[in-house]
């Protein structure tokens, strides 16, 4: 059986941090522990995490003062304990199906990982209201039978310009672990974002285009799921007002972070000087170094990168 520790960050979620907590509680064929940190709630948040706590040995709350999500979350990596087999990511308002874990492990298990490289592992998710209700399609949440998405093609010219790995997903292997127990790094725009780009450039990230899990869409998430092109349009164009050059910053910070091999090198030098280089703009949107995963949201990426607004 596979030992897995789970790694929430909370921060005012008494609303619904009791359901995802049980659901967490619920995995199939895993033994787990769960460490969870308190990005300083003010509300009922760590008194309902001490009643967890109370119930079970297995969970284990750690008080902190308010970060932010990426910040609270590098945290729980400094402090996530060592021996497990896998880590797993958690937020704290999202419903996991019974076999969401052991089906991340037995996928990473698969993989030929003879020079101990980090591996990731993602999955798709059933967008719901704030109540867990979906669009009808989701299957049933208690057997191994879930909703089927279009395939994802993981990969570092993926990762350098979009994350495919949502947080709430995402299981990764120790060797990941290692490469993350430090400081959230300057210009680091999210923590999920940052495994899948160690994973994609070391080692390897594994795609599920199965959903494993509820992603609850209400006014207080960090990040919501775009559900339409239309709606992905406006929020590139929304992304690129407010955060104009967040892509490239990253990329720098990783290069500067991490020894990287020459061909990833390449793919990162296009992203992280494009806007100061007609010649690397060209060759971002030649598709060679640089891609997104529909045909539709390449486009977008052509446009904005090249006229330097993403």
């Amino acid at each position: 059986m596979y030992k897995v520790q789970v790694l929430l960050s909370a921060y005012n979620g008494e609303k619904y941090i009791r359901e995802q907590l049980d659901s967490i509680l619920a995995q199939k064929d895993v033994e787990i522990s769960v460490l969870i940190r308190d990005d300083g709630s003010t509300d009922s948040t760590i008194d309902i995490v001490n009643e967890y706590c109370s119930k079970y040995s297995d969970i284990k709350l750690i008080k902190g003062s308010n970060m932010g999500a990426c910040k609270s979350f590098f945290e729980l990596f400094k402090e996530a304990d060592t021996g497990y087999d896998y880590y797993a990511l958690a937020d704290q308002d999202d419903y996991w199906y019974q076999y969401k874990l052991s089906v991340a492990c037995d996928r990473l298990s698969k993989v030929d990982n003879k020079d101990n490289k980090p591996l990731l592992y993602c999955c798709e998710a059933d967008i719901t209201d704030e109540n867990l209700n979906t669009s009808g399609k989701a299957k049933d949440t208690n057997s191994s039978d879930t909703t089927t998405f279009s395939a994802k093609k993981p990969g570092f010219g993926n990762a350098l310009i979009e994350n495919i790995a949502r947080g709430g997903s995402v299981v990764f292997n120790p060797t990941l672990l290692g490469m993350v127990r430090m400081d959230a790094p300057g210009d680091c725009y999210m923590h999920d974002w940052w495994l899948y780009l160690i994973a994609s450039c070391f080692g390897k990230a594994i795609h599920d285009n199965r959903a494993y899990y509820k992603y609850r869409q209400h006014k207080d998430n960090v990040l919501g799921a775009s559900t339409s092109k239309l709606k992905i349009l406006k929020r590139r164009l929304s992304q690129s007002k407010t955060n104009k050059g967040h892509v490239s910053r990253q990329a720098t910070a990783f290069g500067n972070l991490y020894e990287l091999p020459d061909k990833r090198m390449k793919q990162l030098d296009v992203i992280a000087s494009y806007r100061n280089s007609f010649k690397q703009r060209v060759r971002g949107i030649s598709g060679k170094y640089l891609y997104r995963q529909t045909k539709s949201d390449n486009l977008i990426f052509r446009l904005l990168f090249f006229t330097n607004h993403l």
